[in-house]
């Protein structure tokens, strides 16, 4: 096992110093290209050290050698090219009595240097955009530092279309209304489902702070919360109504069951009475009692029959106050839910709208809003094998001759709505 180790950072520092050497390999492997400068000297002709514009056929132009191609070779190419060719050229030098010798050239004395790289070009937020001249190892940071740096202030002032800010506060005042409203729906399908919770996430892809959102959903919570309590409560009330009036029906039916019995009884006995009466054998003053306690029972079981009428009337009513209580909250929420979405719909197609219009003013740099964090989002727009490529790029990231630095703000908000 320690064997293996030992073999494992053998390889993982070979591919390390593999990756170092490519690495250096790639930094001095640019090639030459049209409008970069290029100096040739010669050891012995000092005066005779020419600078030399690469045109775009990729050619310098020598005095008394001519035209000779040298776009695509590296530094080093370039060297072995000259060291080739002027020792092949008959040069001539003036003396300072007037006379002219031949010059000898070895290959040694040749030097071919490139002196000046292509330029860069700088664009976007920066304080003073435009041409800056190339330097070896040159990075992003760099290139924005010789520029002033970056500009938020450039960038506003000379923006064109909508205010950036304003169409970010916009996009957020939207939210707002969305999250609002969608919590606002959730919290109402609870209610129709006599649930007492709901999902408290934040919608997706919102920008809000949790703190806003949390906010906002604890408030339709306890409103939830609230509102099930009151309809509980109002119900609870009413099925003791429902309760009292059944129990107090089942006592009047048994009062008007012995009732009853009582007016049997006394009107039996008023029958036995009549008789008695008839047959001379009683007086008038009892018959007249007996049918005063008829009567008078009589009276009893009506009172009780409608006492008995009113109470099962009054349980009926509660029965429908319960019944429709259901109903009408049900149908108050399911109109409140139906106007909340469409709210919801309306928000949306503003935070469409809003989105577009951020995403079409993407020249126009973002600004810190409600605490967002801005940042410099920088592209490097470089040629490479006939192609114009854009790639993302970081501010220790190394430039090339000929790159153009895009750099403009963003945030998580322009993030977001672009999303």
């Amino acid at each position: 096992m320690v064997l293996i180790n030992r073999t494992l950072v053998a390889v993982l520092g070979m591919l390390s110093v593999i990756n170092v050497a490519a690495a250096a390999d790639a930094r001095v492997a640019y090639r030459i290209s049209a409008g970069d400068t290029v100096e040739i000297g010669i050891a012995s002709a000092p005066e005779r050290t020419q600078r030399a514009v690469v045109q775009m056929d990729g050619t310098i132009a020598l005095p008394e050698v001519g035209m000779i191609s040298v776009a695509g070779l590296t530094a080093a190419e370039l060297q072995t090219r000259m060291e080739t060719i002027l020792p092949t050229k008959i040069f001539h030098q003036r003396l300072t009595d007037g006379r002219e010798q031949m010059i000898v050239i070895k290959p040694s004395d040749v030097t071919a240097v490139i002196a000046e790289y292509r330029p860069i070009y700088v664009t976007g937020d920066v304080l003073t955009p435009g041409q800056q001249a190339y330097r070896p190892l040159m990075t992003v940071r760099q290139a924005v530092a010789v520029s002033g740096g970056f500009s938020l202030l450039r960038s506003r002032a000379n923006q064109a279309g909508p205010d950036p800010v304003d169409l970010r506060r916009d996009y957020e005042g939207a939210w707002g209304e969305y999250t609002r409203d969608y919590f606002h729906a959730a919290r109402l399908r609870a209610e129709l489902q006599n649930q007492a919770k709901f999902d408290m996430q934040a919608p997706q892809g919102s920008p809000l702070s949790a703190t806003f959102v949390s906010a906002i959903a604890e408030a339709e919570a306890e409103g939830l919360k609230l509102s099930l309590d009151n309809f509980q409560q109002e119900q609870t009330y009413l099925e003791k109504s429902a309760k009292d009036a059944a129990e107090q029906i089942e006592m009047l039916l048994k009062r008007s069951q012995a009732e009853a019995d009582a007016v049997k009884a006394d009107e039996a006995d008023l029958a036995r009475i009549t008789k008695v009466f008839q047959a001379g054998n009683l007086t008038n003053d009892r018959l007249a009692d007996v049918r005063r306690g008829v009567l008078l029972s009589s009276s009893r079981a009506l009172e009780t029959s409608v006492e008995l009428m009113r109470t099962r009337r009054q349980q009926d009513d509660v029965s429908r106050q319960l019944e429709r209580n259901e109903n009408l909250r049900r149908i108050g929420l399911l109109g409140e839910l139906k106007d909340t979405n469409v709210r919801l719909a309306d928000t949306t197609a503003r935070l469409r709208a809003a989105s577009q219009k951020l995403q079409t003013g993407a020249s126009a740099p973002a600004q810190a809003v409600a605490g967002e964090r801005v940042e410099a989002q920088v592209t490097i727009v470089r040629k490479v094998d006939e192609e114009w490529r854009k790639q993302p790029a970081e501010e220790d990231t190394e430039i090339m001759p000929g790159d153009t630095i895009e750099v403009r703000f963003g945030g998580a908000l322009e993030t977001s709505a672009i999303q």
